[in-house]
């Protein structure tokens, strides 16, 4: 997912092109997201290309509870600013400012920046923290750790500890 900005870092402050993004490419690390599409807006300003976007993605997620994976898609924003390494014109190095945050870089050979990591850290953001493959899964038993979505298990369930059975006949009490 790379694009040539030369014509947006030697034109004027303020100049902006627009892309319809659907993009397929080698899974990326981490959500194994294989697929980005939406709609991108580069814009030049004062100290590089601004990218900004609203972007779905699909991913593959592991189930919290049965440990299958499982495709998901996701939706995120993209608003980040590239910064040249080198003057566009001269092709001479700039200075790292102190002041400003480190950030992503445009190529400095060829002009092009590239928006798979923007990507990958976006996607990975919007990712559930507890990802369930449905809202019925039955999950693993803590028995015999079979998948109770795909056969039931035989187990009994465990023997209550005795510290706790004080607490087993409290419980019962509140149903009474």
């Amino acid at each position: 997912m790379q694009f040539n900005v030369a014509h947006l870092l030697k034109g004027p402050v303020g100049t902006s092109e627009h892309h319809e993004l659907d993009a397929t490419f080698v899974p990326i690390e981490y959500s194994r997201t294989d697929r980005v599409w939406g709609t991108l807006c580069l814009t030049s300003v004062n100290n590089g290309v601004w990218v900004s976007g609203s972007l779905k993605a699909t991913a593959v997620c592991t189930c919290s509870r049965c440990l299958k994976d499982f495709p998901i898609w996701v939706q995120f924003d993209l608003d980040e600013i590239y910064r040249p390494v080198v003057e566009d014109v001269t092709g001479t190095p700039l200075a790292a400012s102190q002041d400003v945050e480190p950030g992503f870089t445009i190529d400095e050979h060829h002009h092009v920046l590239d928006i798979t990591e923007a990507v990958r850290q976006s996607t990975i953001v919007a990712l559930p923290m507890k990802p369930l493959c449905r809202d019925s899964c039955a999950g693993l038993c803590p028995e015999c750790g079979g998948n109770r979505n795909e056969a039931g298990c035989t187990c009994q369930g465990a023997d209550i500890d005795p510290r706790w059975r004080v607490l087993l006949g409290l419980a019962n009490l509140g149903r009474a």
